[in-house]
């Protein structure tokens, strides 16, 4: 018995009692989603993908990465921003479980739609 008494799954979820089903994508429905957003290609392990832009002027790039770390945050989606100079690299992953890099799912293709090819 749970020490929360008598909660369904639903309900031990919402309070953060156990961790997220994984919901990740196989390869080629992330093949598929990558095709539709050419400025991002999967990561070196390939529990990424990424996007690297170059900026006029240092501010347009790190305004960008302000812009990408929101938009992360409103969707409740893990990111990684890289900014150097006038260029910019924003790495999405799924959520990590249990201390292992999370897969990729149809919310970071999502994310990186929001964020823009």
């Amino acid at each position: 018995m749970d020490m929360m008494g008598c909660l369904d799954r639903a309900e031990k979820s919402a309070a953060g009692l156990v961790a997220p089903e994984k919901m990740h994508l196989k390869p080629e429905r992330v093949q598929e989603a990558l095709l539709k957003l050419p400025a991002w290609r999967l990561g070196e392990t390939g529990a990424a993908i990424e996007s690297e832009r170059q900026f006029a002027t240092g501010q347009r790039a790190s305004s960008f990465a302000a812009y990408a770390c929101r938009m992360a945050s409103k969707m409740g989606q893990p990111v990684t921003v890289d900014l150097a100079n006038k260029t910019v690299v924003v790495s999405l992953a799924g959520h990590p479980v249990r201390g292992c890099t999370g897969g990729l799912t149809g919310n970071v293709f999502k994310l990186a739609d929001l964020i823009g090819s």
